[in-house]
């Protein structure tokens, strides 16, 4: 085999595992909504200086997760601090193997980095109500039922949906109850 269809090959192996991996991102997702379908996908958490009035950001007890209030909508992902984090650790890994193990992993290497700072985004009119209860934010939905948003999301093997501060819980809370009034739901 030349190295010019041993590139091809390796191409499209690249391609077919990138696919791969979104399908199986968004079938995991699909699974782990509670309204199933309702749930977007944001791929950065928008920048501090963009929150309007009335938008609020909440991080937990070490700041690796954040809850975000922004428009209509409900952002829930990793936080700037954890991103950078993961970002530095990738870019000081150093690739090992070359060939099409090397190609792998770069691939995989740069689709994780591009994608760490993915937050779920879920429609404020789904929410019926949040509270706080043992440290963790509760959300109710419209369909029924109730929800841990990072239900048993670890970070550096430690359970980082339960750690939220009664503080910045309350001030979430409240700001959730009034952007709901604000937009009729309530």
């Amino acid at each position: 085999m030349d190295a010019s269809s041993r590139r091809f090959v390796a191409g499209l192996i690249r391609v077919a595992l990138v696919v791969l991996a979104i399908v199986l991102v968004a079938k995991w997702v699909m699974r782990r909504s509670p309204n199933h379908g309702h749930v977007r996908v944001q791929t950065e958490a928008p920048p501090p200086d963009s929150l309007g009035a009335g938008d609020i950001r909440v991080f937990n007890a070490d700041s690796s997760v954040d809850l975000i209030l922004k428009g209509d909508k409900v952002l829930a992902g990793l936080s700037p601090k954890t991103v950078a984090k993961v970002r530095g650790e990738i870019e000081r890994s150093s690739d090992s193997d070359s060939g099409i193990g090397g190609s792998i992993a770069s691939l995989v290497k740069k689709t994780v980095a591009g994608a760490i700072g993915t937050h779920a985004a879920f429609p404020l009119a789904d929410i019926r109500d949040v509270r706080y209860e043992d440290g963790r934010l509760i959300f109710d939905w419209t369909s029924g039922g109730e929800h841990n948003i990072f239900g048993n999301t670890k970070v550096d093997h430690k359970n980082a949906g339960n750690t939220f501060r009664a503080g910045d819980a309350k001030l979430f809370i409240d700001a959730v109850h009034a952007r709901k009034r604000q937009l009729g739901q309530t």
